[in-house]
């Protein structure tokens, strides 16, 4: 895996940026807990050039000064991917980066080749609403996430660092990401997708862990309804972040649907 940083906007955004493999191009935009590069999206390198930004005011990208709304990260993915001269690319968002690649799709329908979408917010039903993250302890957030909370994954979140350094760098990462998160997100994660969403044309695979307790699985019916001609799929054993708990079975019908 490499790693730059790319100028955007006319310097307005300095955006790092990890990438690695050839082939076809992946854009990947990561959610609300940041950005890592996970055994997901090494497998899926093996056999496309992915492309991961750090959203501004995440990692060591600069400028989330300037989000003023929603709208301002939307016009900054269009900007990112105008900056690498980047067309006709598959597009995969993860949870709220599932939303915000939804919102880029409706935004450009022809600019993609395809739209994948994880575990994506956006959508608001009152009899299952999205849970409030910012209202939740650390080890309730796990819970909400994890099918298994023993698993590996699971299980590092949960940690500490012994090391001040280290545990003062942590804290700075999530009070990063969740200042930023909460600039799109608070105080519900309904900013109107569903007055755009009819017009994304893009081929669309939608896929949900069946144990997501954060954004309920129901959310999967809804975006597929909404999202003409695309494909719902439920990976079992899975919560919201189907790639990390159960990444061959994700990669499988990610693979399938890219190609």
């Amino acid at each position: 895996m490499d790693e730059k940083m790319v100028t955007v906007a006319n310097g307005r955004f300095e955006v790092q940026t990890l990438e690695a493999g050839s082939g076809e191009v992946v854009v990947f935009l990561h959610g609300a807990g940041g950005l890592t590069w996970d055994p997901f999206l090494e497998k899926l390198s093996e056999s496309y050039h992915v492309i991961a930004p750090h959203l501004p005011g995440t990692g060591d990208s600069t400028g989330g000064e300037f989000f003023l709304d929603h709208h301002d990260a939307f016009y900054f993915y269009l900007d990112f991917l105008d900056a690498l001269d980047l067309d006709q690319v598959h597009l995969i968002g993860h949870s709220m980066g599932g939303w915000m690649a939804t919102e880029v799709a409706a935004l450009q329908p022809m600019r993609f080749k395809t739209l994948t979408l994880l575990a994506p917010i956006g959508l608001w039903n009152d009899d299952y609403p999205v849970l409030d993250i910012w209202a939740m302890l650390p080890n309730e957030i796990v819970e909400a996430v994890f099918h298994d909370t023993n698993h590996p994954a699971a299980k590092m979140m949960l940690e500490v660092p012994t090391d001040p350094m280290e545990l003062a760098k942590m804290q700075v990462e999530q009070t990063k990401n969740g200042q930023i998160a909460a600039k799109f997100m608070w105080p519900i994660p309904d900013k109107g997708l569903k007055h755009r969403i009819h017009r994304v044309s893009t081929p669309t695979l939608v896929l949900w862990g069946a144990s997501d307790k954060l954004a309920p699985v129901q959310y999967a019916e809804d975006f597929g309804r909404l999202i003409a001609g695309s494909t719902v799929e439920i990976i079992a054993d899975a919560g919201h972040i189907p790639q990390l708990e159960q990444t061959d079975a994700t990669l499988e019908k990610v693979r399938a649907h890219l190609s």
